[in-house]
């Protein structure tokens, strides 16, 4: 892939929706988790929906500062957290990969650093992608709490990588969020019929086989070349 190799210091990859096509389990996790509040389930619902990417923990907050109208006591918001992992950690272990995320992550593997930036929880992250068998792919694992733009932070500091040679693929406003913060190239997700999140003139791909068209057009655009 000459254009990611030449014009890139690193790839960070989403996970959900980017690496494997677990966004509907989450999805689901949440509708099992406030099934028993049936007058504000489709508010809860559009709310994870709108901040897709952000860590669960800080949606529960969400979910009953704003919709519920209700304090999230501690010892409340520790067993959601318990319970959606339970709901959701064997299926996200095996469901399948966002096509073209396999093709694209091992040719690239060892020729350029890449890391995953998700807002799934730290401990659960890696337990997924060490039985996935893809961690030896990627030099950083990254997960929550932290914010992702902290994670970014992070990286760019530790690695020394340049910001506008590092690009970010993710499908969620708060990917974008991350990637804008701190200046980085960005392709987006977006699958055929769904809503657009990004605004206009945010380079976006079906899955992950468009990944290095959409960046050369990124640098064109940018008066750059691969």
């Amino acid at each position: 892939m000459p254009a990611i190799e030449t014009a890139l210091d690193a790839v960070l990859f989403d996970f959900d929706g980017i690496v494997v096509e677990s966004v509907d389990i989450k999805t689901e996790a949440f509708r099992i988790l406030f099934a028993d509040e049936p007058d504000h389930l489709d508010a809860i619902i559009a709310l994870h929906r709108r901040h897709a990417g952000l860590n669960r923990l800080i949606k529960f907050e969400m979910i009953h500062s704003d919709i519920l109208r209700r304090p999230l006591a501690p010892e409340r918001k520790a067993h959601l957290a318990a319970r959606f992992q339970e709901l959701v950690l064997e299926r996200v272990v095996a469901c399948s990969m966002v096509p073209g995320a396999n093709e694209l992550i091992t040719r690239l593997a060892g020729r350029k650093p890449l890391a995953i930036v998700s807002g799934t929880p730290q401990a659960e992250l890696e337990e997924i992608v060490q039985r996935r068998g893809i961690g030896r792919y990627f030099d950083s694992v990254c997960g929550g709490p932290r914010r992702k733009p902290d994670i970014v932070a992070g990286l760019l500091a530790a690695r020394a990588w340049r910001p506008q040679r590092v690009l970010m693929l993710g499908d969620a406003l708060e990917d974008l969020a991350a990637a804008r913060t701190h200046a980085l190239l960005f392709v987006g997700r977006l699958l055929p019929g769904d809503a657009n999140p990004f605004p206009s003139g945010t380079p976006v791909v079906n899955d992950l086989h468009g990944v290095e068209d959409a960046l050369v057009a990124i640098l064109a655009a940018a008066g750059t070349t691969a």
